[in-house]
């Protein structure tokens, strides 16, 4: 372990509150009951085993305010929790370790005027073939992941998220985002540029500002940013990168 480098646990998890924010979304199963709860406790209780100085989530930089506020009012006994899991993982474990607040790092504008939808359009309607293994593609994981949530817990179905082959599969349908053009209309480069990688960056660039060589960072944010996040931390020579499999499996 490099000790002047930030400690840091990246977790990568679905969205919890079907917020329908991902390129193809689960339908996660009401998490605010019964042995869910227990579930997420006991994922609460093994993120603390990692001891983390400071909690990064998946929500705006600029409303950090409001989520400070809503962290405070959770303390003091005034907030209901929702499904979110920057809820039921950040909060609650942020609240059991003493934090003092809870940080937002989030980045998320439209740059440009091709969106996920025109380079969706494009897809189906000029390269056909790309646009069905891509949904294909797609449709499997939700699949996937509905059969998963019947038999495994939450624990279990955020090990398979965090798992390397996992992380991979859900880079490659970027990767075919980025075939989404002839060569003069790079349509879906145009997207993974502008927004897709401009925005992971900027997530890293904000983790490396509300951290220090001193902190250990639990980032709790969607799957499908692991690979990038993961990359832009070990090529910035400023982080030490741990095993969720250490702290979960």
């Amino acid at each position: 372990m490099n000790s002047y480098k930030r400690e840091v646990l990246l977790l990568g998890t679905y969205h919890m509150a079907n917020n329908g924010l991902d390129l193809f979304n689960v339908e996660a199963e009401d998490v605010l009951e019964g042995e869910r709860q227990q579930e997420i406790q006991e994922v609460v209780d093994r993120l603390k085993q990692f001891n983390p100085t400071k909690i990064a989530v998946e929500r705006l930089a600029e409303q950090g305010e409001s989520l400070h506020k809503d962290y405070q009012a959770y303390v003091a006994g005034n907030f209901r929790l929702t499904a979110n899991e920057i809820h039921q993982l950040g909060f609650r474990t942020a609240a059991e370790l003493g934090h003092d607040q809870i940080y937002s790092v989030d980045w998320n504008k439209q740059v440009g005027d091709v969106g996920l939808g025109h380079v969706l359009t494009h897809a189906e309607d000029y390269f056909p073939d790309l646009y069905k293994k891509l949904h294909s593609s797609g449709e499997d994981g939700v699949t996937d992941f509905q059969k998963a949530q019947e038999k495994l817990s939450i624990r279990e179905l955020l090990v398979g998220a965090n798992d390397p082959h996992q992380i991979q599969k859900e880079q490659e349908q970027y990767m075919m985002l980025a075939r989404v053009g002839d060569g003069e209309n790079n349509i879906g480069i145009d997207w993974l540029c502008n927004y897709w990688y401009r925005r992971n960056m900027i997530i890293y660039a904000n983790i490396e500002r509300v951290s220090t060589k001193n902190d250990r960072v639990l980032v709790i944010y969607g799957a499908g940013h692991l690979h990038l996040l993961t990359q832009f931390m070990k090529e910035s020579g400023l982080f030490s990168l741990n095993s969720v499999e250490k702290y979960l499996g």
